[in-house]
């Protein structure tokens, strides 16, 4: 192979490592192909993927480095708005939704997003606050993001993943119709882990407003289709039990119909 020269192949290789959360086997190849990419915009995504992967690894040195060097490239207002994606991304799934939401709102407020060719990048700061605000139990603020997220781009790429936040959001708020509806949109347009925790929260809203058979209906179908990245077993197992209990007392002869 050419010195300089890093193929698709070898990318796709560490980014596999990186989306299976093997950041340390990630971490290593990128710094191989780093050592030896001429090509600038192939260095600039190695450059984007060795940040999430040292945010994940706390390895801030190499973080900082490669921040710093991205912002010698072409194009720094692009490469900084990524990076804050990329770490505040990581910050939520990490339990530290506070340091994202204060670097989003921090970046939110720069000119730099007004504007019209960096719209895309406002739409995502603004779901990322959003699933900031719904770990963090601010769940009208999340709402309000999420809000002006949609306004945005409707069907943008993070729709699904808004639905889903909407629903738990609305679950907490004592919304249980809504919670219903909006989960339920889920289901022709979502993954099979996302259609999955999708049925829960219906099941779980069913649950809150006493149309436990419903409920009890979700909870089976939700069993069927795990295990779930998304969806905690035991707590379907609860919601079967907490629902046969409910109807067996419910019924006169002492089993649900």
């Amino acid at each position: 192979m050419p010195d300089g020269v890093v193929t698709e192949e070898e990318i796709e290789a560490a980014e596999r490592h990186s989306a299976q959360r093997e950041f340390d086997a990630a971490l290593g190849l990128l710094q191989g192909m780093l050592d030896r990419v001429h090509d600038v915009q192939t260095r600039m995504r190695l450059l984007f993927d060795l940040v999430t992967c040292s945010t994940w690894l706390s390895l801030d040195e190499v973080k900082n480095n490669a921040i710093h060097e991205l912002e010698q490239l072409p194009d720094p207002e692009v490469s900084r708005s990524f990076v804050v994606n990329a770490q505040a991304s990581v910050f939520i799934e990490s339990g530290r939704a506070q340091e994202a939401l204060d670097l989003l709102r921090a970046n939110l407020e720069s000119e730099v997003m007004e504007r019209e060719d960096f719209q895309w990048w406002k739409y995502e700061h603004l779901f990322l606050v959003g699933r900031s605000l719904t770990r963090l139990a601010r769940c009208e603020e999340a709402l309000r993001a999420f809000d002006a997220a949609s306004a945005m781009f409707s069907e943008g790429k993070f729709e699904t993943d808004m639905l889903l936040d909407r629903s738990n959001c609305l679950l907490a708020l004592g919304r249980y119709e809504e919670a219903y509806v909006t989960a339920n949109r889920v289901q022709n347009r979502g993954d099979k882990e996302s259609v999955t925790l999708a049925m829960q929260f219906m099941a779980d809203a069913r649950m809150w407003q006493s149309r436990v058979a419903e409920a009890l209906e979700l909870y089976v179908a939700i069993q069927k289709r795990l295990p779930s990245r998304l969806v905690q077993e035991e707590r379907i197992q609860t919601g079967i039990k907490k629902a046969m209990a409910y109807l067996e007392k419910s019924q006169p002869h002492g089993k649900p119909s």
